[in-house]
C-alpha cells in the first residue's frame, strides 16, 4: 500500500478523462454512517495515463500516481494496484493490465472517498504514470443539542466555495424519505422555511435539490440518523468558481458556456447550440456559480441580436473569472 499526499490546486481543470480509463465503485461515505450520492452534479474524475522509457539498471518503481484535488475535499490518500481483485506490490510489478484502487481521507467531515480506475497498463522497460484530477462537493454536518420538544431540527447551507459562505442565491431544498424507501416523501413536523424545520427523530434518506441556472443538482445523504432535541446543519460546499461579464457593454445579457475548443467546431455565424452547451446564465453581470474548467464562452447581445465568442476562459475553484 502506498501513501500519497494530494496536491491541492486552485487552477483550472482541463478535462483529460479517456474512454480507456473507466472509473467504477465510486463511494463517498462519512464515518457517522451517512453515504453521499449525487445525481447530475459537476462531480468529475479526470484520468490520463502516460509512459516514459526506463533506462537499463533503473531500480525505481515502474508505476507512479500523481493526484490533484480541486478545492476543499481531501486530506491524505493511498492507492493499491490490483490484479484479479488482489493487491500487487508496486515495486517490481510485472508488465500487464491492472486496476488501481484509490482511497482518500476527507478533509472536512471524517470519512473516506474511494473508487477504482481500470485498464492501467504497465509495459516492459517503461514507467507508467497515472495523472488524476478529482472534483466533488464537500458535505459537512454540524450537530448541536437544543430544545425542540423531542423533535429533530434541520437546516441546509449551500456554499459556492470554502471562503464564500453567503447564502444569497443557491439553496439546498431538503426532501425526507424513510431510509431505503423513496416511493413517498415524508412531511416534516414543522416547516420554518424552505430550508429549515423540524422532523420526528429517525433514520432518513435526505435529498438536497440545488438549482443552478437551468440545472438541477441532487445530493443524497443516505442513512442519516437524526436524534431528538438535536439540530443538524447540512453544509454543501460546491467547490465552484464564479464567472461574470465585466466588459462594460450593457447589451450583453447572457453567457453560454461550452467546452474549450467548441468555437472552432461550430462554423458560420455564432449562435447557441444546446446540444453542445455545458451551462448558460441569463444574468451576465452577476457572479454566476460554475464548475472549474476551461471554456469557450458565447456572449449574447440583447435578445439574440448578436453573439460573440470568448475563447479558452479558465474558471478556478474559489475565484471569480471576469469575461470582457
Amino acid at each position: 500500500m502506498r501513501k500519497i499526499i494530494p496536491i491541492l490546486i486552485l487552477g483550472a481543470v482541463i478535462s483529460m478523462q479517456l474512454s480507456a480509463q473507466p472509473v467504477s465503485n465510486y463511494t463517498y461515505k462519512l464515518d457517522n454512517g451517512i453515504t453521499i450520492r449525487t445525481e447530475k452534479t459537476w462531480s468529475q474524475v479526470w484520468v490520463q495515463q502516460s509512459y516514459s522509457e526506463m533506462v537499463a539498471g533503473d531500480k525505481s518503481s515502474p508505476f507512479s500516481v500523481n493526484i490533484r484535488a480541486l478545492g476543499s475535499l481531501i486530506g491524505g490518500s493511498e492507492y493499491k494496484l490490483l490484479s484479479g481483485g488482489k493487491e500487487v506490490k508496486n515495486q517490481g510489478v510485472t508488465p500487464g493490465t491492472y486496476d488501481l484502487r484509490l482511497t482518500f481521507k476527507l478533509s472536512g467531515e471524517p470519512g473516506t472517498l474511494s473508487f477504482i480506475i481500470g485498464n492501467v497498463i504497465i509495459k516492459p522497460k517503461t514507467k507508467t504514470i497515472v495523472d488524476l484530477t478529482l472534483y466533488d462537493y464537500q458535505v459537512m454536518i454540524d450537530d448541536s443539542p437544543g430544545s425542540f420538544s423531542g423533535m429533530s431540527a434541520f437546516e441546509t447551507d449551500i456554499d459556492r466555495y470554502k471562503t464564500f459562505t453567503v447564502q444569497d442565491v443557491y439553496k439546498g431544498l431538503p426532501t425526507f424519505y424513510e431510509a431505503g424507501k423513496r416511493d413517498k416523501p415524508l412531511t416534516p413536523a414543522k416547516v420554518e422555511s424552505d430550508i429549515k424545520g423540524q422532523i420526528k427523530p429517525g433514520k432518513y434518506d435526505i435529498l438536497l435539490t440545488i438549482q443552478i441556472s437551468t440545472q438541477t443538482h441532487k445530493v443524497w445523504l443516505e442513512n442519516f440518523t437524526m436524534k431528538a432535541d438535536t439540530k443538524y446543519k447540512i453544509i454543501v460546499n460546491l467547490n465552484a468558481g464564479g464567472i461574470q461579464y465585466t466588459g462594460g457593454n450593457k447589451d450583453v445579457t447572457a453567457l453560454h458556456l461550452y467546452p474549450a475548443g467548441t468555437s472552432a467546431k461550430i462554423t458560420g455565424t455564432p449562435a447557441p447550440n444546446k446540444s453542445l452547451e455545458t451551462i448558460s446564465y441569463d444574468n451576465a453581470a452577476t457572479a454566476n456559480c460554475t464548475s472549474p474548467g476551461v471554456y469557450d464562452i458565447l456572449l449574447a447581445y440583447g435578445k439574440g441580436k448578436k453573439y460573440e465568442w470568448r475563447k479558452n476562459i479558465a474558471v478556478s475553484t474559489g475565484a471569480k473569472t471576469d469575461v470582457k
